[in-house]
């Protein structure tokens, strides 16, 4: 590398220090000490985290400007610093509450979690923002000496919050009656139908039995009038989702009644798309 290279690479560095610094400005943050020019310590005054700047600067030295996901990567870090700060206490940390669907096969011992219906489970997250997610786990009901009813009770509040706020929209596909969930924090999408206030939700729009199908965390359609060779058809569709999702969840028709929940119709993975209801 020539003189004049390395000089012209210790100004760009330069200005993208310059430049981060700026945005930390716009967040209420500085930086608070510097262990090498990828790697610092960001502070608001009383909460202090470590933030990796590599791909951010990689992205400014090619562009020669500043990648609009770093406003984006501080802002999240932040709140990541806060949260964790909160959760020590209960009293503190609660709001950050929620539950989450997952699948069996991907719930650890270390969650806390409960069964739903058959192949799913109900686990208990905190989140700053409705998009990053932590788990809860045994040692923190240890450290706030809180029973596990209360923990469920406090995140299903939250989520029956969050469904409050949501755009129900209702369709009708042929002669098929279909509630769509249009939700500003798809990664909740489908834990909605955890809440205690979601069958009362759907209740006064289809009804007291209703049929729910989640392919994955991020997807969820509420559907009414539906017979079996209509639901066979439907499995197309649910295994297609289920395949490509990030986070999939469950190729499974699940039926609500008044009594509780269960498998109504199930659509096998394997060469045939049918289903076995």
């Amino acid at each position: 590398m020539s003189l004049a290279e390395k000089i012209s690479g210790l100004i760009s560095r330069d200005k993208f220090e310059n430049e981060f610094r700026n945005a930390l400005k716009s967040h209420g943050l500085y930086i608070s000490s510097k262990e090498n020019d990828n790697l610092f310590n960001i502070s608001n005054g009383s909460v202090t985290f470590k933030m990796d700047v590599s791909d951010p600067r990689r992205c400014f030295e090619r562009a020669g400007a500043v990648p609009p996901d770093l406003d984006k990567l501080i802002k999240r870090m932040a709140l990541d610093a806060i949260i964790k700060e909160r959760m020590v206490s209960f009293t503190n940390g609660q709001e950050f509450l929620r539950l989450l669907i997952m699948r069996d096969q991907d719930v650890t011992d270390e969650m806390i979690s409960a069964d739903f219906v058959d192949g799913l489970k109900k686990t208990v997250v905190y989140t700053p923002d409705d998009e990053t997610i932590h788990f809860l786990d045994e040692n923190a009901l240890k450290r706030w000496g809180v029973p596990r009813e209360v923990v469920f009770s406090v995140a299903d509040r939250n989520l029956c919050r969050m469904l409050s706020r949501v755009e129900i929209g209702e369709e009708n596909l042929g002669d098929i009656k279909a509630l769509d969930f249009k939700i500003n924090s798809p990664a909740f999408c489908s834990s909605l139908i955890l809440c205690n206030e979601f069958r009362s939700t759907v209740y006064e729009k289809l009804g007291a039995k209703f049929l729910v199908v989640a392919p994955s965390r991020e997807s969820l359609l509420v559907l009414k009038n539906i017979t079996n060779d209509i639901l066979e058809g439907l499995g197309t569709v649910i295994l297609s989702e289920y395949r490509k999702a990030k986070n999939p969840l469950t190729t499974d028709v699940l039926l609500f009644t008044p009594q509780g929940v269960q498998t109504a119709g199930r659509f096998s993975l394997g060469h045939t798309d049918k289903g076995d209801n």
